[in-house]
């Protein structure tokens, strides 16, 4: 990841996909439907903290990690790509949402959030996030490995078929068939289900 960023030719990239206009300030309507809970607010983090004052609202990129992960796994990577962006000519000040998904990070603390947990699900819960927050919708969705399926299921439900400032990292799109598979998510799955539900610490 930090490798990425020191290559100027991928980091160009990212900035003239992050400097494309956004096109998104309403909620999907595939999402808009009356649910049996309470709009639940998914814990986050924004990079940089929101200024005191009440300035022009900077562009919002949603940044989702990965699986057994937290939003705090990509401070680094976003005060990077933030402070890289804010010095590049013509200069661009970005707002980064780093979202612990449900059931991870500060979010499994929350409760609220009940089955089916699934990929829809999941990005239901970015959409609820936007409404209870009542924020514009975001410029961009960058999705780390399970945060990039989440991030293109997000896409899919609010793209109206022109949806275009998607980043996806080390997620394949589309449905991964089991035959294809090494085993390697299984045996992370066994092993975590093999684990006692509370454990004293981290050590």
């Amino acid at each position: 990841m930090a490798r990425s960023l020191g290559n100027k030719r991928p980091l160009r990239l990212l900035t003239r996909f992050l400097d494309s206009p956004s096109r998104h300030r309403y909620l999907p309507t595939s999402f808009s439907s009356s649910s049996a809970r309470s709009l639940q607010t998914l814990a986050y983090e924004e990079v940089p903290p929101p200024p005191s004052g009440d300035g022009p609202a900077a562009p919002t990129a949603f940044v989702l990690h990965g699986l057994l992960g937290s939003g705090r796994n990509w401070r680094s990577f976003s005060r990077s790509l933030a402070s890289t962006l804010s010095a590049a000519s013509p200069p661009s000040d970005w707002r980064m949402v780093l979202v612990d998904l449900r059931n991870h990070g500060r979010s499994a603390e929350l409760g609220g959030f009940g089955p089916p947990h699934d990929m829809f699900s999941a990005a239901k819960d970015l959409a609820d996030l936007v409404k209870s927050r009542c924020w514009a919708w975001p410029d961009a969705v960058i999705g780390h490995s399970m945060g990039g399926k989440v991030a293109l299921q997000f896409a899919q439900s609010c793209a109206r078929g022109d949806y275009e400032q998607l980043g996806v990292l080390d997620s394949v799109p589309g449905e991964v068939k089991p035959d294809n598979s090494d085993g390697e998510v299984e045996k992370v799955l066994e092993t975590l289900q093999s684990l006692p539900s509370t454990i004293p610490s981290r050590k």
